[in-house]
């Protein structure tokens, strides 16, 4: 797949995250859409507490894409969301993140 094709299908995903999470009342847009149009920092802005970078890949990379996350999310905790082969909702999606971050979201009193 192009370098172009293979954005557009990316784009194309994150948006469906920021929709979807709208639809469950939640604000949320994509980093271009709150940038004019630049990409950086999290995939999806929104007003949860965990930077959110969202994949749509054919084969799988979570160590570096959580890396990246990690990276982008500044101190916060950061997630992974990955479209699942065949799924298209976006509620099928994996979230990925490190344990810290995860408990950091449930119970940010104590840490990990």
């Amino acid at each position: 797949m192009s370098g172009a094709s293979s954005r557009r299908k990316g784009n194309v995903y994150e948006v469906a995250v920021a929709a979807g999470l709208r639809s469950k009342g939640f604000r949320a847009i994509t980093s271009r859409d709150g940038r004019g149009g630049a990409q950086g920092g999290s995939d999806v802005i929104t007003d949860l507490p965990v930077c959110i970078e969202a994949k749509n890949h054919a084969r799988h990379d979570l160590s570096g894409w959580l890396d990246q996350a990690v990276n982008d999310a500044a101190g916060d905790p950061a997630s992974v969301w990955v479209k699942r082969r065949g799924k298209g909702d976006v509620g099928e999606s994996f979230v990925v993140m490190r344990a810290e971050d995860f408990v950091a979201l449930v119970r940010p009193d104590v840490e990990f």
